[in-house]
């Protein structure tokens, strides 16, 4: 199984990506000597393939282009599109580290290059998307944030020594 990821602006790291994906693979009995391409790019090449593809005129999170077709160099799957500013967004949205959000795209996207389709199913495909981003992001779920949030440490610290210095003063 190869599975190349395309990262021309974003930096991912993507060891961290493929070694989970490659075994997930396995795990799906994806055809070994089948490839797969992703590709993270912007809104506008999201808005652009969308439109181009299922005439859809605005960005979306992640495309599945299914062709399961013998080529000249080998069995190739197809190409997954995400769109990274809209990973972004959605980790923050839902509370989970950029890495877990592009992980869990990655692998929706592989599930409907086998055939899943959350539109037509009651919910398997993303019982299993789920199952395996959470056996296989273990340890990775932290937010990652770029301000702290210093508002437990204020109820929690602030408030009761606020209380302390104001009866301290009043002599109570």
């Amino acid at each position: 199984m190869m599975i190349e990821i395309i990262d021309d602006h974003f930096n991912v790291d993507r060891q961290f990506y493929l070694d989970k994906l490659e075994t997930i693979a396995r795990e799906l009995n994806i055809n070994p000597q089948g490839t797969i391409t992703i590709k993270l790019g912007d809104q506008e090449e999201s808005k652009n393939l969308n439109l181009q593809y299922l005439e859809k005129d605005y960005p979306t999170d992640v495309l599945s282009f299914p062709l399961n077709e013998e080529l000249p160099d080998g069995f190739y799957i197809g190409d997954i599109f995400i769109c990274y500013p809209l990973a972004e967004s959605q980790a923050k949205e839902n509370n989970v580290s950029l890495p877990e959000e592009l992980f869990r795209l990655m692998v929706h996207g592989i599930l409907h290059l086998l055939g899943y389709d959350h539109e037509k199913d009651t919910g398997q495909m993303e019982i299993l998307q789920e199952q395996l981003v959470d056996k296989y992001m273990k340890g990775k779920k932290e937010k990652t944030t770029d301000y702290i949030d210093y508002t437990d440490f204020f109820v929690l610290l602030c408030v009761p020594l606020c209380n302390f210095v104001a009866n301290f003063i009043a002599g109570t």
